[in-house]
């Protein structure tokens, strides 16, 4: 006789579930924490937001898994592919280490596997316990490597500690000036009519071309520099004027003869 199949939960974008283990145990973000890389875990089921996810699609039968509370996805640890690679929480980011596909099975469970891997989400050590870790590994059908995917039809529970994480959490990412680029591009906007009405001056290119002219062309004598015009008469007369004789020696007077 062959096995009855049970109906799938139809998944919607605009649902959440919990992702609950062969022991009623459900997939959670450990101590309800907000910051990429937290750890991701079995627990009770205490209808609590970080223990509730919503599947976001991105193709057919291929998810990428939000939790409910931080807004961050299920993601595999450095991107690894290999057995025992953790699977932890990560902001959306456009990759394939966020890729999940949702493949259903005849008992009304699912194997979620790693659309990067194609190994499935499993309990780290096949452990019971609260607190098991998630990771990913080959597909062996084993019992810790399937799950039941419920729809949540009740109202979460509010924790005021988890409450107040969550809004230190965002007000950090608020002060965060990386995060908010808004500042600066709305300086950028301010500043940029006062640059078209008074643009600047680019310094003019200087031409290597006219220095090499410059350097190549023969040194010019530089003119005598012109004298005074009245030395100028001085020295033409001098040259016109003709050489003043020196007197003759007078000779001493012929001493008249004796008569």
């Amino acid at each position: 006789m062959a096995a009855k199949k049970v109906a799938q939960t139809v998944i919607k974008e605009d649902k959440f579930y919990t992702i609950s283990a062969a022991n009623g145990k459900v997939v959670e973000v450990a101590d309800y924490n907000t910051d990429n890389g937290a750890r991701v875990q079995l627990w009770d089921n205490a209808n609590a937001e970080w223990q509730q996810w919503g599947f976001v699609r991105a193709g057919e039968g291929v998810y990428r898994i939000r939790n409910r509370f931080t807004g961050k996805m299920l993601d595999l640890y450095q991107g690894g592919v290999c057995d025992g690679t953790a699977v932890h929480q990560w902001e959306g980011a456009p990759a394939s280490s966020q890729l999940w596909i949702v493949e259903a099975g005849n008992d009304g469970r699912v194997k979620i596997k790693s659309n990067l891997a194609g190994k499935c989400l499993d309990v780290v050590g096949m452990s019971t316990d609260n607190g098991a870790g998630l990771q990913i590994w080959a597909d062996v059908n084993g019992d810790n490597q399937f799950w039941t995917i419920a729809e949540v039809t009740r109202k979460p529970k509010t924790s005021a500690k988890a409450t107040a994480a969550k809004a230190k959490a965002e007000e950090k990412v608020e002060d965060n000036p990386v995060k908010k680029p808004e500042a600066p591009v709305a300086a950028a906007v301010e500043a940029a009519p006062k640059a078209e009405e008074k643009p600047a001056k680019k310094p003019a290119a200087k031409k290597p071309a006219a220095k090499t002219v410059k350097a190549a062309a023969p040194v010019e004598e530089k003119p005598a520099a012109k004298k005074p015009a009245a030395e100028a008469e001085k020295t033409a007369a001098a040259k016109k004027a003709p050489a003043a004789k020196k007197p003759a020696a007078k000779k001493p007077a012929a001493k008249k003869a004796a008569k």
